[in-house]
């Protein structure tokens, strides 16, 4: 132990969980370890309930994409969550409300009128199944992963998507109803929400990605080069401000006849992609599934890194049917990085014993059987 720094010092930390109504879980409260802490049973008990709720409280969001109404349980109005959290010298108690319509969120038993406020609390970085077809599958999956991971390290991102995208909901109202007269002005108003939305993403992409060429070699054991990369129409190698701003007035100059013809809004950050190339092709077409798994968990790897860079703390994190879903081998390299990182983790699995976790790591394990857990 010699020359370590207190844990304290190293991660953020959630000391205890309590939930009500939520899913299958009627009620529980639950008081975690400082490292692992790990969730077993048979499929379909409830262990990622767990996971979900500590991904809400950080997030105001399920990583499932989950509607509100779906969480609350059968036959109840509403379900609460809350959880303490503790970092170098501060402890947090956040607490949310769930109804079918809306939520009340609490940061130490206030309310809490700023959504940017409160999720400037805990911050938390899931891996889960649905993100392992986030490669090869739509284009729609990797903008809403890039946005997610944003808004986990900067939560004044979020106004940034919202003004967009509510530009760009009365600019599509006005194509679909031919009200061509007011399309300068909401055309004007969509560049400059896009330029901001298009280098905020740009300038998180260049920084994920250095970090994630180095955790792709680490895992995959080779000498393969994973890159990242950020696709928009409105960049094309443009990477300052106004030039990003005349990219985007040509775009939309070229696709205006096409834009009035479909009734939609063809160009902007609702259109663009994260892009997967290993050594220099595009994964999709040409990574075998066990790359491609590579690729997610690099970037996890990296988000992890990303946040702990700009934050100063380390995120939780939570690893959702990760033996179901990685190899031995992986499972391995990802474990090693997490006993080095010192950071706490939270694990699903049917088995524990596909954890292997040295001897000398403390894990904290419980059993879910229908929602009720059994340390």
């Amino acid at each position: 132990m010699s020359g370590e720094r207190p844990f304290s010092l190293l991660a953020m930390q959630l000391t205890h969980l309590s939930l009500s109504n939520y899913r299958n879980i009627e009620h529980s409260r639950v008081d975690f370890g400082s490292r692992f802490n790990l969730f077993h049973g048979s499929n379909g008990q409830g262990k990622t309930n767990f996971l979900e709720a500590i991904f809400f409280l950080g997030t105001v969001k399920s990583f499932r994409h989950a509607r509100q109404a779906e969480i609350i349980s059968w036959g109840k109005q509403a379900a609460t969550l809350s959880c303490a959290v503790i970092d170098d010298t501060m402890r947090h108690d956040l607490a949310i409300t769930i109804e079918a319509h809306g939520k009340q969120l609490a940061v130490d038993g206030k309310s809490s009128a700023r959504l940017v406020d409160y999720c400037s609390v805990l911050s938390v970085v899931a891996f889960s199944p649905e993100e392992l077809v986030m490669v090869n599958g739509s284009p729609d999956q990797r903008r809403r992963y890039l946005d997610r991971a944003i808004f986990s390290g900067d939560a004044g991102y979020l106004r940034l998507y919202h003004d967009y995208y509510r530009v760009l909901k009365q600019r599509n109202q006005l194509l679909r109803s031919r009200s061509y007269h007011a399309m300068d002005a909401w055309s004007e108003q969509l560049v400059e929400t896009a330029v901001r939305l298009i280098m905020a993403r740009d300038r998180y992409v260049a920084e994920l990605a250095e970090l994630f060429t180095g955790f792709y070699s680490l895992i995959s054991g080779s000498d393969e080069v994973g890159r990242l990369c950020y696709h928009a129409h409105a960049l094309e190698g443009r990477r300052e401000p106004d030039d990003v701003r005349e990219g985007m007035v040509l775009a939309l100059a070229r696709n205006s006849s096409a834009e009035k013809e479909r009734c939609t809004t063809l160009v902007g950050p609702h259109r663009d992609d994260l892009v997967f190339l290993l050594n220099g092709k595009p994964i999709r077409q040409h990574g075998s599934q066990g790359q491609q798994k590579s690729f997610v968990l690099a970037m996890k790897m990296a988000e992890i890194e990303y946040l702990t860079r700009t934050q100063g703390t380390q995120p939780v994190l939570l690893l959702d049917d990760m033996t179901a879903e990685l190899d031995s081998s992986r499972i391995s390299h990802l474990l090693d990085y997490l006993v080095r990182k010192q950071m706490q983790v939270f694990i699903t699995t049917t088995d524990p014993a596909t954890v292997p976790l040295p001897d000398t790591i403390a894990c904290s394990a419980f059993r879910v059987t229908a929602g009720r857990l059994q340390q």
